[in-house]
């Protein structure tokens, strides 16, 4: 069989055409749910049952209540030939296929399922006012549905936060000593050997060939820095590093102003919703600070303490250093040697499982 030129016109069966003043009252969702399947399933807007293919009056009240695209097998110019056609403007002929409209006419009671902006051609003004309609309903709407999703959520946020507290507050106190006191144990500022590149570096000394301006060649001597291996976690040396415990406090409180329920929702405008939706941002803000406080503390895991040990024990290291966790997480050994090493107090919890956030949509559409 032949595909349909773009030109020919699309045999539309005349019961199409009849008015269905069906639709006095607004349509609801289930009803713009039920065009949706309809048109995923067919590909066909124009023989949905309640859609009158007629083209409305210039001065016609138009209200936009969806949007749809044809299915994949009728969308692309591969496909122009099974594309939607349009009451308003092509009314025979395929024209469209994707960003359709749900138009719902009030006045003549009709739904028609329309191009994206043909009822423009019709009436501008209309359309605009139409189209500001839609969106501004789409957003409350959207915000509403992300709202009603999340906030049921919140409770379970603020008490995993809070429960990780006692343990972002050993890696910051952790982390204030080691700052403070690793450079005088060693003897070195390992934080500025690594706060680069986060890389351990040995001294090496290599022969260049120079050549002076005169043309004359000499071989001379460069002390430099090869790189060993990275270390992992080395913010825990960073100085003056801001604490992670008042940061995480500063969410829980910004997420307490919105721990209510669903009932209360409903209940909100849009500016209280879009309010609330934006202090959501405190859940991602508190992820990135459980995953930092997770990081730095990597600084003392199994596979850190073994570079730094083996670096240190280097003859071309830049410095001596033995650091050793005792096996009952309560002394770090840090200094120069095994021998000279000192104690530092260690609270088991530092090394306690961190509970993880719910998964919470960054945007309202993801939502």
């Amino acid at each position: 069989m032949r595909s349909r030129d773009v030109t020919d016109e699309i045999d539309i069966h005349e019961s199409a055409f009849a008015h269905k003043p069906w639709f006095a009252e607004e349509p609801s969702e289930a009803l713009v749910a039920e065009i949706k399947a309809f048109v995923k399933q067919t590909g066909t807007p124009y023989l949905w049952r309640g859609h009158t293919h007629t083209k409305p009056e210039k001065g016609a009240l138009i209200r936009y209540k969806g949007e749809f695209d044809l299915p994949a097998a009728h969308a692309g110019r591969n496909h122009r030939h099974l594309w939607s056609p349009c009451p308003c403007c092509k009314p025979r002929s395929p024209w469209f296929y994707k960003d359709g409209k749900i138009a719902w006419f009030p006045e003549e009671k009709l739904i028609r399922l329309i191009g994206p902006d043909c009822f423009k051609a019709i009436n501008a003004e209309g359309h605009k006012e139409a189209e500001e309609l839609f969106r501004a309903e789409e957003e409350r709407k959207n915000t509403e549905r992300y709202l009603l999703k999340h906030i049921v959520l919140v409770p379970e946020i603020i008490q995993a936060a809070i429960d990780n507290l006692p343990i972002i507050r050993d890696i910051d106190r952790l982390q204030t000593i080691l700052s403070r006191n690793m450079p005088k144990l060693i003897g070195f500022d390992l934080w500025q050997h690594i706060r680069t590149d986060g890389a351990l570096k040995i001294e090496v000394t290599r022969t260049e060939q120079r050549v002076d301006r005169s043309g004359n060649q000499s071989e001379v001597t460069v002390q430099d820095f090869e790189r060993y291996g990275s270390i992992a976690g080395g913010t825990m040396l960073k100085p003056n590093a801001s604490p992670i415990e008042p940061r995480v406090e500063k969410q829980i409180d910004m997420l307490k102003t919105i721990n209510f329920g669903e009932a209360y929702v409903t209940r909100m405008d849009q500016d209280e919703r879009k309010a609330t939706v934006k202090k959501f941002r405190a859940v991602r803000v508190l992820a990135d600070l459980f995953a930092e406080a997770e990081e730095m503390r990597r600084f003392l895991s199994p596979m850190s303490l073994g570079s730094l040990n083996g670096w240190g024990k280097l003859e071309n290291a830049p410095a001596r250093l033995n650091i050793a966790l005792m096996p009952d997480h309560t002394q770090l050994l840090i200094g120069k040697t095994k021998e000279s090493a000192q104690a530092i107090p260690f609270r088991p919890t530092f090394f306690d499982r961190l509970h993880v956030m719910p998964n919470v949509a960054k945007t309202i559409k993801e939502g």
